[in-house]
């Protein structure tokens, strides 16, 4: 075939001779052989050889094959566009696996924005905390079902007996107690917190959403160890990249991060909330329909603004418009209302 195909050429180069001043163009010439497109392609187009007096094998174009995705952690799906909803409580996983590691949940009526599904269909692929992870896909519907709410069934003796129990101060003064213990649920994503308070909570970003309002979580419950492990790497930061001793290090740190067993994170009562436009807290939440919506919906649902501005020699921690407490559904309108903050209020 390549000799036959020199032969051809060799002749259009004398005719084109013969012509005179006509050069070959593109057009004139046999087309290059074109490799066969990709699974990745999105369209292929067929090119047919010029008619030659000769038998030519052809073979038959490929059945069409799904376009498959690779995901950064290194697993196939099909790409699939939906937004559905969670039917039950609802394990987040980082694989299409039971035996994959949970990196969240979703609650009964969360919404989901699926991306794809895995070529047997079990699994979806669905947005999570800026990346893809996966869901059971039984448990995802189109449509949104009707929750009935559920009673929390906390265990008897629980460190919380009452709405009031959870009016009291932790701060770097006043440390949880040792015998402090909680249950914890899911609010948004891998968030989590006391279980009561993550119940408010998630009825407050769904209050908010009808409304038109997009409500982030970016920080939620933390263990001690946490806690002590972000202290220490702070300090330690500063004192290398600052130049700071040990004691301007610490206070500097203590001025934005809590110590350990001291913080409200560590008590599963606070949450830090921004708009979905930011990844990182910022004084300039304030200006936003977001915080507006906050300041007056939030004693609704048991919490308060626990770091307000004209308080930080009082509370020792600057102005965060970001960071919201849970003070129990009794308590919050009153603390708002007195304009007093934590400590003050309660003496």
């Amino acid at each position: 075939m390549k000799r036959f195909t020199a032969v051809i050429f060799a002749a259009l180069l004398l005719a084109g001779c013969a012509a005179g001043e006509k050069n070959l163009t593109s057009g004139d010439m046999l087309p290059e052989t074109t490799a066969p497109a990709t699974e990745a392609s999105a369209e292929t187009t067929a090119e047919t050889e010029p008619a030659i007096e000769t038998t030519v094998e052809t073979t038959a174009a490929p059945e069409t094959v799904p376009e498959v995705t690779t995901d950064p952690l290194d697993f196939a799906f099909e790409p699939f566009s939906a937004v559905m909803y969670a039917t039950d409580t609802l394990n987040v996983r980082e694989l299409p696996s039971t035996d994959s590691k949970v990196v969240g949940q979703l609650n009964p009526g969360d919404e989901a924005e699926v991306v794809g599904k895995t070529p047997e269909g079990e699994w979806y692929v669905i947005r999570f905390n800026g990346s893809n992870a996966c869901a059971y896909a039984e448990y995802l519907s189109l449509e949104k079902p009707e929750i009935e709410k559920e009673e929390l069934d906390l265990p008897e003796g629980y460190y919380f007996q009452k709405d009031s129990d959870y009016l009291f101060v932790v701060n770097k003064d006043v440390f949880l107690p040792d015998d402090y213990e909680i249950e914890t649920s899911f609010v948004q994503g891998s968030y989590e917190l006391e279980a009561v308070a993550a119940e408010h909570c998630r009825e407050m970003i769904e209050a908010a959403k009808k409304d038109g309002i997009d409500l982030k979580v970016l920080s939620a419950y933390r263990t001690v160890e946490y806690q002590k492990n972000l202290f220490d790497r702070n300090v330690k930061q500063r004192m290398e990249d600052m130049g700071m001793s040990y004691d301007e290090a610490v206070y500097d740190v203590s001025i934005n991060i809590a110590p350990p067993g001291g913080s409200e994170h560590n008590a599963g009562l606070a949450v830090d909330i921004i708009d979905a436009g930011h990844w990182d807290t910022y004084e300039e939440f304030e200006d936003t329909k977001e915080f507006d919506w906050l300041i007056n919906h939030c004693t609704e649902y048991g919490f308060i603004l626990r770091y307000p501005k004209g308080k930080e020699d009082i509370t020792g921690y600057i102005y965060e418009p970001w960071h919201y407490r849970y003070v129990g559904l009794e308590s919050a309108k009153a603390v708002m209302d007195s304009g007093l903050c934590l400590e003050e209020y309660l003496g």
